[in-house]
């Protein structure tokens, strides 16, 4: 009989849902989901700027199992619409 080990198990994507995008984005900027879902540019909500787009990012990414790091479009989402079609594409939406 054989042993199966993590490693010889198939990759499994992990994925997350636009809800949880959502408040990620509000836990990270410090502000409701709903005002994120409201004002989809990034750079129009009050406590967005560079650093918290990173810790966007990270905690996106953290959530995904690592998934984000070989995503060559990952610098040039300037909205949540943006980010969630990319996710979309990598199949990493719910």
């Amino acid at each position: 009989m054989k042993h199966l080990s993590v490693k010889n198990l198939p990759s499994m994507k992990k994925k997350i849902s636009k809800e949880e995008i959502y408040k990620t984005i509000a836990k990270v900027l410090k502000t409701s989901p709903a005002k994120i879902i409201k004002q989809d540019k990034l750079d129009a909500i009050k406590n967005w700027d560079s650093l918290a787009q990173l810790d966007i990012l990270s905690a996106l990414d953290k959530k995904l199992g690592n998934q984000l790091s070989d995503l060559n479009d990952i610098s040039s989402i300037i909205s949540v619409k943006k980010l969630i079609n990319i996710l979309k594409k990598k199949s990493l939406i719910k």
